[in-house]
């Protein structure tokens, strides 16, 4: 045996709950749904970004003799003139004005 109860609700607590059911906005007008799929949704976009860049084009190489390339330059900066050597080996002039008496 089952027993329903019709409870109804009058006065002013009736006309609020019908309100409140009738003006409910849909749920794409709802600011903190936007809120919630807007993390998930920037991390899809910046996937597909990477992904362009990936399948771009690959990187290019390195080449074999690198080494032999920075070697050169370092021992090109070491017997260079003391003007033409960097600020921290030589002499920097930036704040006295003076001029180097070294030519090139």
């Amino acid at each position: 045996m089952t027993q329903t109860h019709n409870f109804k609700v009058s006065g002013a607590a009736s006309t609020a709950v019908d309100a409140q059911t009738q003006t409910a906005p849909p749920w794409w007008k709802e600011p903190y749904v936007w809120m919630v799929i807007s993390g998930p949704m920037s991390a899809v976009v910046a996937c597909l970004i990477t992904a362009v860049y990936i399948l771009k084009g690959p990187d290019a190489l390195v080449p074999d003799d690198q080494f032999d390339q920075g070697r050169h330059i370092a021992q090109a900066l070491q017997s260079a003139a003391p003007a033409m050597q960097p600020a921290n080996t030589a002499r920097n002039h930036s704040a006295t004005g003076a001029q180097s008496n070294a030519k090139p």
